[in-house]
Parts: C-alpha cells; structure tokens; sequence
C-alpha cells in the first residue's frame, strides 16, 4: 500500500512530481488533510453541478481548516438547498471517486471549457502551453492538483459551514458568485471539535463583545470607523501606555506626524502610483492632499530634519499613527477590517552592521508584550528576496542572515517562504494563535533598501561622508482595532489585569452601604480602576451584572465587612479572598 500521497517542494507548494529537493506527503498528514480537502472542493463542485445543471463552477482552494468553491449561479442558495448538496456530497463518497490527472493543450482545454466563460478567463492568462485537468465521475476540472488516487483511501468528514457573496477575481466591477464554504476532517471527532470551535468563536464575536462591556460603537454614520465609548477607550489607552512604557525603556523616540500630507510626498515615495486607489483625497488651495496610509514617508521627512551622524544611530522613531485605508463596504468586519486605524509603528534608522541588534531587540519586545497580553503561541515566518527587487546581492544576503540569525539564536523554529519578501527588503513575521486554533498575522520587522534612498535620507558617518541609512519598519501587534478584536475573542472578553478597562466593582448590599462604598472608590480609584454599582438591583443581581461586563473582580460590602475593616474579593470563577484593609486591597492589584 502506498503511504505517500503527493510531494512538498522547497518553495512549498504540493505536486505531483518528486522533484528535486522534494519532501514525501504522508497518508494523514497535516499536508494530506490539505490535499484531501482539495478532493472535497471537487466533489463539491459535482455535487452542485449534479443539483443544478447550469451553474458555472469557478474556482475552490482548500483554505486553512476547510476549502471553498465559488458559483455563479441563477439564484440565491438556501438552508434546504446546503441539505441537499450535503446530502449529494455524501453519495458521491459512498460511491467513491476517482481523480485522474490529464495534460493537455491550451487548445484543447479552451474546448473542454467553452460554455464557461469563468474558466475560459483563466486559461487565456495561464502562459503556461500545457495545462493540467482532473477528472472523475461527472466532473471535470482545470486544477494544478495534486489529488488523492481515490476517496476511498480515506474518510471524510465534513460540513458546509456558510454561503458567502465573493466578486470574481476579488474586483468589485465583476460579477458576485457564491461561495460555498466547507470543512473537512480525517475523523469524526476532529469535525466535532471544530464545529464546537466555531460555535464558541460566535459566542466570542468581539461585535458582540464589544456591546456587553460598552467598548465601541460602529455605524454607518462613520462606515469603516470606530466610536470609542469610555471603557473602550481605556482599554485602547491600556494597551499603548504599557507599549509606551516598553519602548521608552529601548530608547525610542515617540513622535506624531500628520494625519493630512501632501500628495507630493507620496508620489516621491512611491505610493501615489502603487496606492492611490486605496487612499482617501482632497483638494485645497490648488492641491492635492490624502489622508495618509501609512506612517513610513512621514518618518522620513522628520529624519531628514535634523542632522544626523553615525553616533545617533539606531534612531528610533515610534508612532501610534492614524491612518485610513479605502476598504469596500462589504469588506469591512467589525474591528478586524476598518477604514480608519492605528498604527503601532516604528522606524528605526541604522547601519548595516546593526541590522542584528535592532532586530533582535526587536523580537524580543514583541515576544514580551504578546505575552503579557496572553499570547504564548507564536509562528515565525521569514519571507526572502523576490525575483523584482531592488538592493545588491551583498545587501540581501546580509540581511537575510541577520534575520535568520535573531530567531535561531533565541532556538525559535521558523519557516522559509521563499521568494515572498517585499521588492525593497526581507522580513520576519510574527503570527499569533489563539485560545480557539485561529492564526493571526500581527507582527512584523521589515528591512527597507528602498525608500531612505528614495527620500533622500542621509546620515553622516566617522569620515563625515553622507550615507544612506537602513530602515527597519516595526508593528509590534499591527492595527491597535484589529489586535483588540483578537485579544477580545481570544479571552472571550477576560482581558488581562493590565488592560482591563474595570477591574473590580463595589457592591453595597443594600442602600444603606453605598456611601461607604462611594467613600471607599475613592480612595482606591487612583490605582484600582473601580466602579461602584449603588443601582436598586438585589445582589445577585449586581454580581450577575459584573460577570455580563467581564468585571475580574467584585468586592461585597455589608455592616460585617463595615465593622471589621476586612472584604471578601471574588473573583470571576466565584473563588473569594479575604483583604484585611485598604492598602492590601491596593497592593493585590498593583
């Protein structure tokens, strides 16, 4: 029986074909699960095809936990209509299919798809002469593959999960599909397991979140943007103060540029012909302003201000810098995709020789604060020189080594995405998973060749001769909205002490108690952040109410507690502490 189901190559990708420097896919795998579900969205699109015979299939990847196939079809898909495809899937299965792997000419898959006007659209941009079909029982497909021989050498457990509108090709002028997607497992307890998953990650919708514990406010007022209650925007302050705090230690220099530049800024760096459809924009006084996308340029120009030597560098400048981003209505997703959004960023200006200790410095900071905010998971990605770049040979190779260097050296394993750097400089990527399984892109040190030279940026070094620094571009955890809506469905709400935006209530037992407790929120407030619930509810009540606003911690006081000078703090899992006075209560919490 043969174990292997396909080969990874060295720059990732599956095949076929055992090509050099190729490793062997085993049966099971993490890899054939992706493989598998790639099996799925074929027998997906049979499915559909089967059920609704003039329906244009497209395209269907498998994607992390799952795979998606997009349709174009006459009308809207329905719960009965995810039944029946269910149920049609399942049949093919029972019955058992076949993938067999077919070359041919672009001629001749112009033929095969003539009817669909979708896959006709991919061929013509395929420069390849030869392409590669998949066949089995009822289906035909222009796939790359690599597949199983035949479903039956595994069980597959699967669901459909939504319907989603996708525009073809991701271009809002062309046509909406629907989207199917799907997940699959290689047992029914993985299946199990994840579908308990995504039931829990609704519970921990940070939308819904955010409503409970009256964070923010999104509307169609300001489409794209976020209204920042009080306690939201204490929680926002929490987060960059202890940033702020961080980064003080490491001598940075924390500036703040404006939010309105001129477009003759951007088109010195570049972005005006790159971005410019994604910026927002404005004309005053005979020019042309945007509302900036990025804080890079505008680092730049406060560098280029001052005179700088050799013994200033590494010069570090950090921002937590608005930027706005043109995103289309039905992109936008609650905090995980704005329009408007800030950015933690730095640029740190340094020589090649510092390359190392700026980064490692850096990586270290980032590892601290994730995980100070709960994250213990992270993956590390180092994406390497493309074919279009720009920089010597010598400039890459060092800097590609130094990147390596800072992961080895603190025993972090990390993959090699080759050939997936920026045009302008190598870069690590920091992703983070959270407590459901869920990987999130936060952070990242990027090396820059590119734009210091492109804006004309100089330092002078020890032979006082003008040279061009290195530009190092830093997000410790990215977009602040975006890294609050993960911490927020990551705890499901039970932020970290430090971060919390209440992080005790006061509950009188009855009337008679609230002035004490007023009394008492005083004298605590400058250094617990504290409330006081004095409303006519019973106590019962009260506590409920704290556990719904993701309180931590309650402090029950009545005539016993009063007269004896010591409080019962308890704590979310309603375990209790006993305080003997004020200064302990104070202590506990610093």
């Amino acid at each position: 029986m043969n174990e292997i189901v396909a080969y990874r190559t060295l720059d990732g990708d599956y095949s076929d074909d055992n090509i050099q420097g190729s490793k062997p896919i085993k049966k099971f795998s993490e890899d054939a699960l992706n493989i598998m579900r790639h099996d799925m969205a074929h027998i997906l699109a049979e499915a559909v095809i089967s059920l609704f015979p003039t329906a244009k299939p497209t395209i269907g990847p498998f994607i992390k936990n799952g795979f998606y196939y997009d349709f174009d079809i006459e009308r809207s898909l329905n719960e009965e209509d995810i039944n029946k495809i269910e149920s049609k899937m399942s049949e093919i299965l029972k019955e058992g299919r076949g993938f067999d792997k077919k070359i041919i000419s672009k001629n001749e898959a112009l033929k095969i798809f003539k009817g669909n006007s979708y896959k006709i659209d991919l061929i013509e941009n395929i420069k390849d002469k030869k392409l590669t079909l998949y066949e089995q029982k009822n289906f035909i497909d222009l796939c790359k593959g690599p597949h199983h021989q035949n479903t039956s050498e595994y069980d597959a457990h699967f669901k459909i999960i939504n319907i989603s509108g996708a525009y073809w090709r991701g271009i809002s002028t062309n046509k909406m599909l629907q989207r199917i997607y799907a997940t699959a497992w290689f047992s029914k307890k993985d299946l199990e397991n994840h579908l308990k998953n995504i039931e829990e990650a609704k519970e921990r919708n940070h939308r819904k979140l955010g409503t409970e514990m009256g964070l923010f406010l999104l509307t169609e007022f300001s489409a794209g943007n976020v209204f920042w209650k009080a306690n939201g925007l204490t929680l926002y302050s929490n987060i960059t103060n202890y940033i702020r705090e961080e980064q003080r230690k490491l001598n940075y220099f924390e500036v703040k540029t404006p939010e309105l530049v001129s477009n003759e800024l951007w088109v010195k760096s570049g972005h005006w012909d790159n971005f410019k459809e994604n910026m927002f924009t404005t004309e005053t006084d005979n020019k042309t302003f945007a509302l900036k996308p990025m804080n890079c340029p505008c680092h730049i120009v406060l560098f280029n201000s001052e005179l700088i030597t050799y013994k200033d560098l590494p010069l570090r400048y950090s921002e937590f810098g608005k930027c706005h981003r043109y995103e289309p209505s039905g992109a936008l997703n609650g905090l995980f995709r704005v329009r408007g959004f800030t950015m933690d960023d730095a640029h740190i200006f340094c020589t090649e020789d510092q390359i190392y200790e700026v980064c490692n410095e850096t990586s270290t900071l980032i590892e601290k604060i994730y995980k100070e905010f709960g994250f213990t998971k992270v993956k590390y990605n180092i994406s390497t020189r493309p074919e279009k770049s720009i920089g010597s040979d010598e400039d890459w190779e060092n800097a590609e080594v130094q990147l390596k260097k800072v992961l080895s050296d603190s025993g972090k394993i990390f993959n090699i995405l080759e050939g997936e750097g920026a045009f302008y400089g190598p870069k690590i990527e920091f992703t983070l998973e959270d407590s459901l399984g869920r990987e999130w892109q936060c952070g990242t040190i990027q090396i820059d060749f590119n734009l210091p030279s492109r804006l004309g940026a100089k330092y002078k070094d020890k032979n006082d001769d003008n040279k061009t620094p290195i530009m190092i571009h830093r997000a410790l955890v990215g977009s602040l909205e975006r890294f609050i809506a993960i911490i927020l469905e990551n705890t499901n709400g039970w932020l970290p002490l430090l971060i919390t935006p209440i992080q005790l209530a006061i509950l009188p037992i009855s009337e008679k108690f609230a002035d004490y407790c007023n009394e008492l929120n005083i004298k605590i407030n400058h250094k617990i952040r504290s409330i006081v619930d004095d409303s006519d509810n019973k106590l019962g009540y009260k506590i409920r109410s704290s556990v719904a606003k993701k309180i931590p911690y309650t402090l029950v006081i009545g005539e016993k507690e009063i007269e004896s000078g010591n409080f019962t703090l308890r704590n979310k899992s309603g375990e209790n502490k006993i305080i003997n006075n004020i200064e302990s209560l104070i202590d506990f919490f610093e």
